[in-house]
């Protein structure tokens, strides 16, 4: 009988020559494709807390639950003799990972989607790696978990690599806008401690239900408008980058922000107005809805009077940039005023017209089937929370209220009357709205918070909501002390 050491080292030993063979090779990755299955299918409670807990660690942690499961599995084998059933355990597992590696159907070729004989290759050669390593003996477990992780290790350098590789390439493209916007400016250029008006794009937020974005080719990628429409088009990235791109200046958020949370951000984008392609294909006078699809399958629709009634986009560009591979490179959907989770797809490689409702991703899960629009909110950045050595304190931060616009803010100490802050200029509707206001309180404990109006007269809401089902509310908080 073996030992579980060796049995957990065979197992690491596996995984590390899949994860490796298939960072080489350029596709799917087994330890992601299960991760993806765990996304999938995990109960949305369970959902909702990961990411309020482990916010941007929430992938990185079932990459590393996936592979512990793995190596836990890989243990218990280790202590059985060698077998029929054993080895056929083996194999089912390989065989599992061959499967999941290919799930994705309808995967388009131009997001270095699972390639077939790849894919059952890398899983293949993970399952014989750890045959063979069970083979061994058992005094050479060492010797496989420093081989196993060490491929582990060098599978994630090369997936970087390769992102790196890919933003830099497509980041020498340039995008020509015939009327670009003046640059951005609001007249708060020299308030302290208050956010950027514009986010940066490397701290701009990132969320998706991709375990790893897919790297697409803008040589074979095309976007494609068909369903429900008298004349469907097909476009290269080529041909989309060369009609009339537009700038347009708006906050972006995603329905799991809370309050106080960064999961948003402010930017200047560049793309082409959806509803033009959209009427460019010439819609059929029943078609109600607008199915944007993203290259690995990902499915979300949008009812085509919203597309009509607001400004939503087809963005190819933030910051005067072709996106990253992160942030949706070739090309996504962005409708301003949408909360990001219902706005489209990023990655798109298809705008369907139909005339009935789409089974989306989300559908199933408990969310809503209609567009979220989002809340009006306001962010304190200063002061944090903490002791304060003096008054004043200069109390500033953002507020949004997309896409019409934020009309004002309220600050009030300690529950008592509200009071109006300055606003800096504005930017655009879509965009935030900085703001500040000076406050004397007394020395001792206080609470802060704030409050903002979306033009029309919607006022935040003051009741506190979870972020599901239609984003969070209540008044941003922060407690300070001040002293003498």
């Amino acid at each position: 009988m073996g030992t579980w050491q060796h049995g957990a080292a065979a197992a690491l030993f596996g995984v590390g020559t899949a994860e490796i063979l298939a960072a080489l090779w350029q596709t799917g990755s087994p330890v992601d494709a299960a991760g993806k299955l765990v996304v999938d299918n995990g109960p949305r409670p369970v959902v909702e807390r990961t990411v309020k807990y482990l916010r941007a660690a929430d992938k990185p942690t079932i990459r590393a639950l996936v592979a512990g499961t793995a190596v836990g599995a890989g243990a218990v084998l280790g202590r059985t003799d060698r077998s029929l059933p054993r080895d056929l355990a083996v194999t089912a597992a390989g065989a599992a990972g061959s499967a999941l590696a290919l799930r994705r159907r309808g995967a388009s070729d131009a997001a270095g989607g699972p390639q077939p004989a790849r894919a059952l290759g890398t899983a293949a050669a993970g399952g014989l790696a750890t045959l063979l390593a069970l083979s061994l003996p058992p005094r050479g477990a060492p010797a496989l978990a420093l081989a196993g992780g060490g491929a582990l290790t060098a599978a994630l350098r090369a997936r970087k690599r390769q992102l790196s590789r890919h933003d830099a390439a497509r980041g020498a493209d340039e995008l020509k806008v015939a009327r670009p916007l003046p640059p951005p400016r609001d007249g708060a250029e020299s308030w302290p401690g208050v956010s950027a008006l514009m986010t940066p794009p490397q701290d701009f937020y990132v969320t998706d239900v991709a375990m790893r974005p897919p790297l697409v080719d803008p040589d074979t990628w095309r976007l494609d408008i068909t369903g429900a429409c008298a004349s469907p088009l097909r476009l290269s990235y080529a041909q989309l980058l060369a009609r009339d791109l537009v700038e347009f200046d708006a906050v972006l958020s995603c329905v799991h922000n809370r309050l106080g949370w960064g999961r948003l951000g402010n930017q200047r984008w560049t793309g082409l107005p959806l509803r033009d392609l959209i009427d460019e294909a010439l819609p059929h006078a029943a078609a109600g809805f607008l199915v944007t699809r993203a290259t690995d399958g990902w499915e979300c629709t949008l009812p085509l009077d919203l597309v009509r009634t607001l400004d939503a986009y087809v963005v190819v560009g933030m910051a005067g940039r072709p996106l990253s591979a992160a942030h949706g490179f070739p090309a996504r959907v962005f409708v301003p005023g949408i909360y990001g989770q219902f706005t489209g797809a990023k990655w798109l490689t298809e705008l369907r017209l139909t005339e009935h409702p789409n089974q989306d991703y989300w559908l199933p899960r408990g969310w809503p089937r209609e567009p979220v629009p989002v809340r009006p909110t306001v962010r304190i950045d200063t002061p944090a929370a903490g002791r304060l050595p003096s008054t004043p304190v200069v109390c500033a931060g953002v507020a949004w209220a997309p896409p019409y616009g934020v009309e004002a803010v309220e600050v009030r100490v300690d529950g008592g009357p509200w009071q109006t802050a300055e606003l800096a200029d504005e930017l655009a509707p879509a965009a935030w709205r900085r703001w500040r206001l000076p406050l004397s309180p007394p020395p001792g404990p206080h609470t802060i918070q704030a409050r903002c109006a979306g033009r029309g007269g919607v006022l935040q809401s003051a009741v506190p909501r979870e972020p599901f089902p239609t984003g969070a509310s209540g008044y941003h908080t922060v407690a300070v002390t001040t002293t003498a």
